[in-house]
């Protein structure tokens, strides 16, 4: 008989992927499906169909099983993304994404209703999407048995039961670090906070795989599974982010996000807070909306038949490019939080082409990396290093101008497989298969190191003083 694997399922923005771990923290086998976000012209609406989440993840998942026998599941996924349900638990209105900002007006009366926590008023955090539901799409929301969240769906769909874990309710508008659940002064206001199941731990064991679900996925009837966690957590986990004082890590993908491990209850204001799967640790985070996105967006728009991605063409570029790209697609999360926010670029002339432009969009990512780190500095957070993960941490050029942007060494794990790989070890906490010093020992293991130039220092910042005059026209437009 095989040896049991650990399995790990994100449900990405783009994409869900799974990925088979061995016991001791090496991936065997992993898959990707996509799907596509309807995104919205002009109202800031950005959508996704929950059953393609599911059927993405059957398309893929009995392959990355193989027949394995399997210790545990985890899921992790996008947040705040919360799909209604009906008393049948099917989906029965689109999933409302953390990129979709509609929700502004709610998310000011949860704030006048019930202030005093740790997030505010924009409708990334989650729970003014709720109120939107009940207000925009009545017909819907009369049928609502309960909304859950993107992990929290496929979990569903595994076991049948219906739960919030703890790390999305955290960076949710109106949650109580002192209790553990939404701020009573919600209930009764006709918010729909109600709809929402029950908080509970991200390594809690909230059922075991169903008859219908191993017959649909691959995975053997009565896995256990965990509550599971949005996709910073698993990031964190696979780079070994456990306890305060760990390097930063970015976990690039559509988004670029970076998580700081720091105590529990934390509050810094205009940045992102989530409990980690780790006791009395939080983790402070800095987002970008469109990273990654901005990229693969720029490569269909502009690069016909070529890959601007490639890093030869990449690498015989100057830097700093002449052009200056403020990569801000879709709005701007930390630290300003202007949904209005939008992309621009500087200096583009008919000599300009495609590689001038992909430069540009990557050395904006790094720009906008280094607004949210000095801020993280002045509020006394020691950066020194930083680990990237996910997709954009694949290519080189990207990373070594992070580095020298930054001025910080970078460095890639060897994982490196993104949020998947690290749901594959919370599932491994979850039933005691793994504890914190195993995984600090897989995530220990840097593939690529990426040292910072010294003497592209001053030219960055230089860039960098441009960088934000052109960010404060994008907000202003």
């Amino acid at each position: 008989m095989s040896t049991a694997i650990l399995l790990g399922i994100d449900v990405g923005t783009s994409g869900v992927k799974v990925v088979a771990s061995t016991l001791d923290g090496r991936m065997l086998r992993d898959g990707v499906a996509r799907y596509p976000t309807a995104v919205g012209t002009g109202d800031s609406g950005a959508e996704q169909d929950a059953e393609a989440w599911w059927s993405a993840l059957t398309e893929i998942c009995n392959g990355v099983v193989a027949d394995s026998p399997v210790a545990s599941v985890a899921v992790t996924s996008q947040a705040p993304t919360l799909v209604p349900i009906d008393d049948e638990g099917r989906a029965i209105g689109p999933a409302l994404t953390w990129l979709d900002r509609r929700a502004v007006d709610q998310g000011e009366r949860i704030a006048q209703i019930a202030p005093g926590h740790r997030h505010g008023s924009d409708p990334f955090f989650g729970t003014a999407k709720l109120a939107w539901l009940i207000e925009e799409r009545p017909e819907i929301a009369a049928r609502t048995e309960q909304v859950l969240s993107a992990n929290g769906f496929i979990a569903f769909r595994l076991t049948g039961a219906a739960t919030l874990d703890d790390s999305t309710a955290s960076l949710m508008q109106g949650f109580d670090e002192t209790t553990g659940r939404f701020d009573d002064r919600l209930l009764g206001t006709g918010l729909g906070v109600e709809l929402l199941p029950e908080v509970v731990p991200t390594t809690e064991i909230i059922g075991h795989v169903t008859a219908d679900a191993s017959a649909a996925t691959g995975i053997p009837e009565g896995t256990p599974v965990a509550a599971g966690a949005i996709d910073s957590v698993g990031s964190a986990l696979e780079a070994g982010t456990l306890e305060v004082g760990d390097p930063l890590v970015e976990m690039s993908g559509f988004s670029s996000v970076t998580m700081l491990a720091v105590p529990r209850a934390t509050a810094v204001p205009g940045f992102i807070h989530s409990r980690h799967c780790i006791p009395d640790v939080d983790l402070l985070i800095t987002a970008q909306v469109t990273a990654g996105a901005t990229v693969d967006w720029l490569n269909r728009t502009v690069g016909g038949e070529s890959d601007l991605r490639e890093i030869g063409p990449l690498r015989q570029r100057s830097r700093p490019s002449r052009l200056t790209f403020v990569p801000a697609l879709a709005g701007e999360r930390t630290p300003s939080w202007n949904q209005r926010t939008r992309g621009l670029i500087d200096g583009i002339d008919l000599a300009s082409d495609g590689v001038d432009i992909m430069l540009a969009a990557m050395e904006g990512n790094a720009l906008a990396l280094a607004t949210d780190i000095r801020v993280l500095r002045e509020r006394g957070f020691d950066v020194r290093t930083m680990l990237s993960t996910g997709g954009g941490s694949a290519s080189d050029v990207w990373m070594q101008i992070k580095a020298d942007v930054l001025q910080l060494g970078v460095g890639r794990p060897r994982a490196g497989h993104g949020a998947a790989h690290g749901a594959a070890f919370l599932g491994g906490i979850s039933v005691g298969i793994l504890g914190i010093g195993d995984i600090r020992g897989f995530g220990g293991e840097v593939e690529s190191r990426f040292t910072p130039d010294p003497m592209m220092a001053s030219p960055y910042a230089q860039k960098l003083e441009r960088f934000e005059t052109l960010l404060e026209m994008a907000r202003d437009r």
